[in-house]
């Protein structure tokens, strides 16, 4: 229950009350169509059974037919919680009234209140609104129908079933949120391995594929630049001072590259090369590669350094074509000495 605390209201971040949306809604306009129709099966029983209903039994139903329709329209989680409440409220208001004509209107009051709060368990994002809605059941039920004679057997016996009932809904909630959250944490961490790069936390190739395959398809009038990084005699830092020293560098490169790269797509595409793909000028990505040399050589001691391969990012053809322009421009940068920018064939030289 403590893991669920963060939950009480509307239930994690974004992205968790997107998957609870996702989730909660199909449940929620099931139910609300379930209870919707079973109200009208009782009244149509009732009628048929010779009891003459009043116009005031249609009372409850516009709240039922007005939490369908926000369930059916919902953008987020909290509009279901809204829909949730009005619709587990105004069902308990619609059948209260039908009570009215049952000749034992107690005998009916625990098995509806029952049911509702049961049915009702899934459909809630948050604990705390789903137990107010529960205890507005409950009292709409019971409050002028519950045995008024406590210490009675009967009285006994239904504040057993109500109470049992409800802790049973409590414990259904519960599991279900529990169920939610666990699978969206899972999800969540599949996620991580499918597209972080263990190292250094950036996106692996995998993922920095699919999203620049995204951004082709994307409208924009402003150019891309693809920039490949590669750590320079990084075999001889593996070979001389070990592998954790030279996970160290890829640490420091891929924070400098996180930090300068901000908003801009960046991840390790394998071995010491990461990429880069800059939304802005020709000119502004010269600075941000100048920006990216000075980085890694502050970041750690004794200096390291990289060199820059730079080509403009093709919407028009397929990503292998920016990919070897930017690696040959990678190449020439290392065949003039390291520690330097190439741009489309222009050698440049390191700030």
């Amino acid at each position: 229950m403590r893991k669920l605390l963060p939950y009480s209201y509307y239930g994690g971040d974004h992205d968790e009350q997107q998957l609870f949306f996702s989730e909660l809604r199909p449940v929620a306009i099931i139910s609300q169509s379930v209870g919707l129709l079973s109200w009208f099966v009782a009244a149509l029983m009732l009628a048929a059974s010779g009891q003459t209903l009043q116009a005031g039994v249609l009372f409850g139903l516009p709240g039922m037919l007005l939490s369908l329709l926000i369930s059916l329209r919902a953008p987020s989680v909290k509009a279901l919680v809204i829909s949730g409440i009005i619709g587990t409220t105004s069902t308990a208001f619609a059948f209260r009234l039908l009570t009215a004509y049952c000749p034992d209107p107690t005998f009916w009051v625990l098995p509806v209140g029952t049911v509702l709060t049961l049915s009702a368990a899934p459909i809630f994002g948050g604990m705390l609104n789903y137990i107010g809605a529960a205890v507005g059941v409950w009292a709409i039920l019971t409050i002028g129908n519950f045995p008024a004679r406590p210490g009675e057997l009967s009285f006994n016996l239904s504040l057993l079933v109500m109470g049992s009932s409800f802790a049973m809904a409590i414990y259904l909630h519960a599991y279900f949120l529990n169920l939610r959250v666990r699978s969206h944490r899972a999800r969540r961490e599949l996620a991580e391995i499918a597209y972080k790069d263990v190292v250094t936390g950036l996106f692996n190739r995998r993922k920095f594929t699919l999203e620049a395959r995204r951004a082709q398809q994307l409208p924009s009038n402003k150019p891309l630049f693809f920039l490949m990084i590669d750590i320079d005699d990084f075999k001889k830092i593996n070979d001389t001072l070990g592998h954790d020293a030279g996970d160290e560098v890829l640490i420091h490169t891929a924070a400098v590259i996180d930090s300068l790269g901000m908003g801009h797509l960046s991840g390790r595409l394998g071995g010491e090369e990461f990429g880069v793909l800059f939304h802005g000028e020709a000119a502004d990505a010269l600075d941000f590669a100048t920006a990216l040399l000075d980085g890694v050589r502050a970041a750690a001691h004794p200096p390291r350094t990289v060199s820059i391969g730079i080509a403009e990012f093709d919407k028009d053809c397929d990503l292998s074509v920016s990919y070897k322009r930017a690696d040959e421009a990678l190449y020439l940068a290392k065949r003039h000495g390291k520690n330097r920018y190439v741009l489309a064939g222009a050698i440049q030289a390191a700030a």
